[in-house]
């Protein structure tokens, strides 16, 4: 190794650099280091190459120290240092590959080089031969550290580029690693374009990975991992996460359904009425019922309190966590310890008397678990036909059906709070008071949340807090009630989903509906679709309710005709389903037909 002392213009940039240093201010504090210290590190140069002489003799090309060398170069254009300064360099004979991971390893050691370089640093060394394994002994990194680098340093230039100009984060950079088609990566960049996702590394791995899963998932648990290699599938594996991907999804779902299937066989082989997964009820999952074993080991009253929790634990199953007050949360982790406490004095089993009248549920949905003694909702022991079915109630309204009729009270609330802004003062303030209650038993007319609502309620901007308190405060007191009412009005909800979404019974969210339409003496009439209700109702209903609303019988027949002249009879009389009556409720008489 040999010292020399270089002016700046012997001194060029060596293609190994692992530096391409663009921060300014960063190089603005080592000029002000050199002009009040000195250079107080040589820098490392290599011997001239054939192409590195001129006129005025040899030039050095520099592989490590290049910030020191643009500097000075600065400085001496500036006036500051004379065109004659000398810089102290250490020459070394080395060839590429050497001064690359000499300049890697100086850099890593100070650990401010930008990110790009040092990805593209361990790329070139992998692509001349290094492994993972000799990289990181060399650099005293871990393997995998070494080997996210080096993925890094191959996605696609654009990716690299966006990331160097700070277009994406870090984490948006790492999630297109799992992909390694350069091509395919710029393709979902490109999709995600204007997007907010495009910085966002779950939606990044989700658009690479289509419909695959992480190994560690809970629908790979039931599949295996050994099924899914054995059938071929795929893995693609996240360097920066504790998890694999797989994604082979045509695999994924043949081996789910066999998996089931399966299932479904051995169970019902051992005697249970029915197997079904979440997918195929004919109802909510929240509506199923689970009875607990026969059992031993355990009293009258903690097999009891089992059942309660089961429920208990049932009615929190479709609820979104971020929904859930802090309380709530409590008592459901609660809930769930006592579970266990219980469940481990259980030793008995379902008997073969019980397991004809009861089934199991597959989670499909979620957890994949499987969900032993369920029974279907409204179905007793003695209620289940010969295949083990459910036995429906012929009257009961449909799913669809409940969705028109709230959606139809919903309306006609709104149109009242809308109306009288007196009043909608009142139903603003209890809306308010109830709303901590309202998972709790309760039922709530509004989908106001004291902590956020809507993005600039009814006037269509999205306003800053001083913006909106200053349009209000100018308002006159009734054109503030005005506006009150109508933003009011905007929360208003009482169809089913958003009753069902708070667990309530039939009678409780009939009673929820009936009590707030009455405080604003809201009618339905104008709102009610009979036509609508009709036909998408089972002949038993129609029937039932034409004789309610005429007093004669319906004679069976095409289901479309029943429906009319059951909706013709409904619009005569104002005849409501028992959901939308209110305290005013009356059936008008149909006038009589003039006799000639």
């Amino acid at each position: 190794m040999e010292q020399l002392l270089l002016t700046a213009d012997r001194i060029v940039l060596d293609r190994s650099n692992a530096r391409k240093m663009r921060d300014k201010d960063s190089l603005s504090s080592l000029k002000a280091s050199i002009l009040e210290h000195g250079i107080i590190q040589a820098i490392t140069v290599r011997p001239p190459e054939a192409a590195d002489r001129d006129l005025e003799g040899d030039r050095y090309r520099v592989f490590a120290g290049a910030r020191r060398h643009q500097a000075v170069t600065e400085l001496i254009a500036e006036g500051k240092l004379p065109t004659d300064f000398l810089i102290p360099a250490l020459l070394k004979n080395v060839g590429d590959t050497a001064a690359d991971e000499m300049s890697l390893a100086e850099n890593i050691l100070r650990r401010a080089m930008r990110p790009v370089d040092e990805f593209k640093a361990f790329s070139r060394m992998a692509d001349a031969g290094a492994s993972a394994e000799e990289i990181a002994l060399r650099f005293g990194q871990t393997v995998r550290f070494v080997q996210g680098r080096m993925a890094l340093g191959r996605l696609h230039p654009e990716i690299l580029d966006a990331f160097d100009r700070d277009e994406i984060n870090f984490e948006a950079a790492t999630a297109y690693t799992i992909e390694p088609d350069p091509e395919r990566q710029l393709e979902v960049f490109n999709s995600l374009k204007g997007s907010w996702n495009r910085n966002n590394a779950y939606h990044i791995k989700e658009a690479l990975t289509g419909k695959g899963v992480k190994a560690n998932s809970k629908v790979a648990a039931f599949i295996g991992e050994t099924n899914y290699l054995t059938a071929g599938g795929k893995v693609t594996h996240d360097l920066f996460e504790d998890h694999s991907y797989w994604t082979s999804a045509d695999v994924i779902e043949r081996l789910k359904g066999e998996r089931v299937a399966a299932i479904k066989n051995e169970l019902l082989a051992d005697g249970w009425s029915f197997v079904t997964t979440v997918e195929e009820l004919e109802c909510n999952y929240w509506e199923m019922r689970r009875h607990v074993p026969d059992v031993s080991g355990m009293s009258d009253d903690d097999a009891k309190r089992l059942d309660e929790i089961s429920v208990a634990i049932e009615s929190f199953s479709g609820m979104d966590e971020d929904e859930l007050t802090e309380e709530e949360r409590e008592e459901y982790e609660r809930l769930n310890e006592e579970y266990e406490d219980l469940s481990d004095k259980q030793t008995g089993t379902y008997s073969a008397e019980l397991k004809a009248k009861l089934g199991v549920l597959i989670r499909t949905d979620n957890s994949y678990a499987i969900e032993y003694g369920m029974s279907y909702p409204g179905a007793k022991f003695g209620n289940l036909d010969d295949n083990g079915k459910k036995a429906t109630d012929p009257l009961k309204l449909s799913a669809p059906v409940l969705s028109e009729l709230g959606k139809a009270a919903t309306a006609a609330l709104a149109e009242a709070v809308e109306a009288k802004p007196d009043l909608a003062l009142a139903f603003l303030a209890t809306s308010i008071e109830i709303g901590n209650d309202a998972t709790l038993g309760k039922g709530r007319p509004s989908r106001l949340h004291v902590e956020r609502v809507g993005y600039g309620g009814s006037t269509g901007e999205a306003r800053t807090f001083s913006a909106a308190f200053e349009h209000y405060a100018g308002m006159e007191a009734d054109e503030l009630k005005l506006a009150l009412a109508k933003l009011a009005a905007e929360t208003v909800d009482l169809t089913e989903e958003w009753f069902q979404h708070r667990w309530l019974e039939d009678a409780k969210r009939y009673d929820a509906r009936r009590a707030a339409l009455d405080a604003f003496g809201a009618s339905v009439i104008g709102h009610f679709d009979p036509d609508s209700f009709f036909a998408s109702s089972k002949k038993p209903i129609i029937a039932a309710a034409y004789k309610e609303i005429t007093g004669e019988e319906l004679k069976d027949g095409k289901k479309a005709d029943m429906a009319a002249l059951a909706a013709d009879a409904a619009r005569k009389t104002g005849w409501l389903p028992e959901g939308l009556r209110t305290a005013g409720y009356g059936l008008k008489k149909p006038a009589k037909s003039k006799k000639k």
